[in-house]
């Protein structure tokens, strides 16, 4: 099983499987011909984006520990202290840059779920799956004049 936090690898391996390509031959088939697959066009630039926010969110943990350490090395054993106002902006910092990577991870698993709204095939929107119109295109009929008057009606 993947690690849980690999969610970077578990989407690229997915793409790779999709496409039958690792992901570096993918993106230089999407440079040479953009054209050829605006879906796939699209699933490497977001691929692209969640790498970045990977990357920004690893670097943010590393600094985030580093001063955690440093921050417990200072402390006398057993002792509370209250953390920083710097230590706690990094952690914001990595809070942040964990909800743009859920956000671009969420972008991609849209674009690989061919059920998702937007990625279905649009054969349910063509006038040849249509049987007829969804509502009555006829117009109202008028009662006769021999007919029951309709009820509260004024005669």
């Amino acid at each position: 099983m993947p690690d849980v936090d690999d969610v970077l690898g578990v989407l690229t391996e997915q793409i790779e499987t999709r496409f039958q390509m690792p992901i570096a031959a993918l993106r230089q088939a999407v440079s040479a011909a953009p054209q050829a697959s605006p879906e796939a066009v699209t699933i490497v630039r977001w691929h692209g984006l969640l790498s970045e926010a990977q990357q920004v969110l690893d670097r943010a943990e590393d600094v985030l520990a580093e001063a955690l350490a440093r921050h417990v090395e200072a402390v006398p054993d057993g002792e509370f202290v209250e953390l920083p106002e710097q230590v706690m902006r990094l952690a914001r910092t990595v809070n942040v840059a964990h909800a743009v990577r859920q956000g671009r991870v969420m972008t991609v698993r849209h674009l690989l779920d061919p059920q998702a709204i937007g990625n279905r095939t649009a054969l349910w929107r063509s006038p040849a799956a249509r049987r007829g119109p969804a509502l009555a295109t006829t117009a109202p009929s008028v009662p006769a004049a021999g007919q029951a008057p309709v009820r509260g009606a004024v005669r």
